[in-house]
């Protein structure tokens, strides 16, 4: 009982129990769907997918469509953050993380099989890792430490989303592409 007691750990076990349960959930939900919500999800996935593939939209355009999303995600993130019940609110977006996850991952393996894994790794690369480290910092690593958003960190926390964002829209669509030809 000693290792939640301290709010860092509570935080860590919070976060991890609500991104289980939102993975749980996304994958119950897509297995237990019926067949026309699965050919719709797919349909629907597969438009989504089409986008990102540089035949189908120019990178600028991408990008403009792109970029304002995540910047608006992440003001919703961080004024979630700065509420009095911040830690409820870091465990729901976290569900919801591993509950889009989950079903981006059923839909993709329901489609391609065992290598719709290796495209959902290839569908966040390279932007996911600014993402993911903007999300620890606040989720994780601003209110265990007790930090605050300040002038600095929210421009570094912009800065790292719009490189995911550029990543995203300029990167990721030819990595794809390029790797879609050679291996898939």
């Amino acid at each position: 009982m000693k290792y939640i007691r301290s709010k860092e750990d509570s935080l860590k076990l919070g976060l991890s129990l609500f991104l289980l349960a939102g993975s749980v959930a996304g994958t119950i939900f897509c297995n237990r769907m019926t067949a026309e919500m699965k050919q719709e999800l797919m349909i629907l996935s597969q438009s989504s997918v089409m986008q990102t593939m540089p035949e189908e939209i120019n990178s600028l355009d991408l990008l403009v469509q792109t970029l304002p999303g995540r910047i608006w995600m992440l003001t919703i993130v961080m004024l979630a953050a700065a509420t009095p019940i911040a830690h409820w609110c870091m465990c729901f977006a976290a569900g919801y993380a591993g509950l889009a996850n989950a079903v981006l991952i059923c839909v993709l393996t329901m489609e391609f099989g065992v290598k719709g894994l290796l495209r959902y790794l290839l569908l966040i690369f390279p932007q996911g890792l600014c993402y993911i480290f903007a999300g620890y910092c606040v989720l994780w690593w601003m209110p265990a430490k007790e930090k605050r958003f300040t002038v600095p960190s929210v421009l570094f926390l912009v800065t790292l989303v719009c490189i995911g964002g550029l990543l995203e829209s300029l990167i990721n669509p030819r990595f794809l592409a390029w790797f879609e030809k050679i291996f898939l």
